[in-house]
């Protein structure tokens, strides 16, 4: 976003050197547009450099590796993280959107990309969330309370510049920080976050205005035998959801996946979960790993419709007609396009003809 590059970029006159560190390729988008405004600045040298992540074992400790610097665009030239040496060339500015530091229960970035690490290498570490949220009134202590633990992060602690999406998502942020910490620190707080909007918002709506390439199995889905356009719902299923609802979740998908198979010939799912959905299932509800593996394979073996676990987000969005799911960070991004919403009720489910 421009006017995001803008307000950091006034504040460091001689902008010489920014590092973007993604860790999860589907959550690129949240970085994508202050990227680019930084790639096309002659006077700015601009770096992505993916970060590994682990999985987290049940017990919390650390699990597999993982690195995804192979799934990012073809125009985003990738530097490997082993490359860049972090304590010799110190960046003006260090970008990041994982905001947990050890505090994940589900991932870990490597903890030399920990917030409070990486602060030594730079004057300006900027945090922008990987996430967006419903809008809330700042004076709404009920909403507000529901989304503390989204202020209170090492991330918004440690970094110089927070970037929120409005201006009413910074004053719920100003006012948890401070409650945090005391009233004397307000100021500190306002001059630090900042409401300049999300990246993630200049995506989509990109996406949606640009041609979407889409790929040739979908199309066999997407389109009928005589080459009209069904309808494409975008089914988003969440690991809030699944956490909180466990078995009722897995029977509520197996639902919504037979009901929609018996309106193919009309409707095309467009399946996509959480991106941390099997690692969350892993680490905190492994008993449930075994059912929703089998929904899986049986959904994606009868071939009906389209599962879609890639990073690209924006390309579902951009070929969806309505959205129906989980409350999500995903609902503000189809409302930002237009998109019809419906929000699933776990506690209905269609028994069908079995």
């Amino acid at each position: 976003m421009v006017q995001i590059e803008n307000s950091i970029k006034h504040e460091i006159p001689e902008w010489r050197e920014a590092v973007f560190l993604p860790y999860k390729a589907s959550m690129w988008d949240s970085l994508e547009s202050v990227w680019r405004a930084a790639w096309e600045d002659p006077d700015c040298d601009a770096y992505v450099i993916p970060i590994p992540y682990y999985d987290r074992n049940p017990d919390g400790s650390l699990g597999e590796l993982h690195y995804e610097g192979d799934q990012y665009p073809e125009d985003v030239p990738i530097t490997r993280y082993g490359d860049y040496d972090f304590e010799k060339r110190q960046p003006d500015l260090i970008f990041i959107h994982n905001p947990y530091d050890e505090f994940n229960y589900v991932t870990s970035v490597h903890p030399f990309f920990y917030a409070k690490n990486l602060k030594q290498f730079t004057e300006k570490l900027v945090y922008i969330p990987y996430f967006v949220l419903g809008e809330v009134d700042p004076d709404n202590k009920e909403a507000v309370e529901g989304m503390k633990h989204f202020c209170t992060t090492p991330g918004v602690i440690y970094a110089d510049r927070v970037i929120v999406q409005s201006e009413s998502m910074r004053q719920v942020y100003v006012n948890v920080m401070t409650e945090a910490t005391s009233e004397d620190q307000r100021s500190y707080w306002e001059e630090k976050i900042l409401g300049l909007g999300s990246p993630k918002m200049d995506r989509v709506q990109k996406a949606k205005e640009e041609e979407i390439k889409i790929p040739e199995a979908w199309e066999r889905i997407i389109y009928k035998p005589d080459g009209s356009r069904k309808k494409v719902i975008l089914y988003n299923t969440s690991v809030s959801a699944m956490l909180k609802h466990e078995e009722k979740m897995l029977r509520k998908i197996e639902s919504v996946l037979q009901t929609f198979r018996e309106s193919l010939d009309e409707v095309a799912l467009l399946w996509r979960p959480h991106p941390l959905m099997e690692a969350t299932i892993q680490s905190m509800r492994p008993g449930l790993r075994e059912g929703y593996e089998r929904l899986v394979a049986q959904y994606r073996a009868e071939g009906w419709g389209i599962y879609d676990d890639t990073a690209d987000l924006d390309r579902a969005i951009g070929v969806s007609d309505a959205y129906y799911g989980d409350w999500s960070s995903v609902v503000e991004l189809c409302r930002s396009v237009g998109m019809a919403v419906m929000i699933q009720d776990v506690e209905r489910v269609y028994e069908g003809d079995r």
